[in-house]
């Protein structure tokens, strides 16, 4: 009886055939963007905006990430507590190379991310550069999630990345002036510090190039928009 059953077990193995391997799914590695399934190789400008080419049609892409902001990586513009506005850049160049340094799984949102650009939501990231003080939270709808902005307060009392020299109430993170539309209204973005909130300060301010713009402890250069990159770049004294 024994023998039966061992032999009718030897042959159900044997129906069954060898065991197949699951695949793990792939792993971005430095400068890589596993995104959507997909991966492609990212150039990162800051810790928040990457761009790459489209595997499929080779058109290049260009992705805003979501939830976070890092400071802009264009010029010194940034000003607040004890640093000076060059310090600040040297940290926003610092964030884009601590993004390429690591590989990063990210999803498409399906929204606009402004200026063509895609909102891609790279969750580890996002942790990541709050934790370590190289972006802070930024909600466009109220506070933004209490898990992140934990993070972010960690950051600020521990003194690290942006948060070394002190915390100001708000950060400017866009300026506007207001003969940059017919209307000739203008507005500046403003990112409470505590909640990540973010707030607009409508106006109808003219502001001249190189301008500086404060509000609720932080200041920021005004530079149209146009006058930002490429051999039109404009840089301020």
């Amino acid at each position: 009886m024994k023998s039966t059953l061992l032999s009718f077990a030897l042959l159900l193995c044997a129906c069954a055939g060898p065991s197949k391997t699951v695949k793990s799914p792939p792993q971005p590695q430095a400068g890589e963007v596993l995104l959507d399934g997909v991966m492609v190789k990212a150039r990162w400008s800051d810790g928040d905006t990457f761009s790459w080419k489209d595997p499929a049609s080779g058109e290049k892409r260009k992705a805003r990430l979501v939830g976070f902001n890092t400071l802009e990586d264009y010029g010194p513009v940034h000003r607040w507590g004890e640093w000076t506005p060059k310090e600040l850049y040297d940290l926003a160049l610092e964030a884009g190379k601590v993004a390429a340094a690591r590989g990063w799984v990210c999803e498409d949102t399906g929204s606009s991310g402004g200026y063509g650009r895609k909102a891609v939501l790279c969750e580890s990231l996002r942790e990541f550069m709050i934790s370590e003080g190289y972006a802070h939270v930024l909600s466009m709808e109220g506070p933004g999630p209490t898990y992140l902005l934990k993070m972010q307060i960690a950051a600020q009392e521990a003194g690290k990345g942006i948060w070394k020299k002190g915390v100001p109430e708000g950060l400017v993170t866009s300026v506007h002036s207001g003969d940059e539309k017919p209307s000739g209204k203008g507005y500046n973005r403003v990112v409470n510090t505590r909640t990540g909130a973010s707030q607009v300060e409508n106006h109808e301010n003219r502001y001249a190039h190189c301008q500086e713009v404060c509000h609720q402890g932080s200041c920021m250069i005004y530079i149209p928009y146009k006058l930002r990159y490429g051999s039109k770049k404009l840089t301020c004294p």
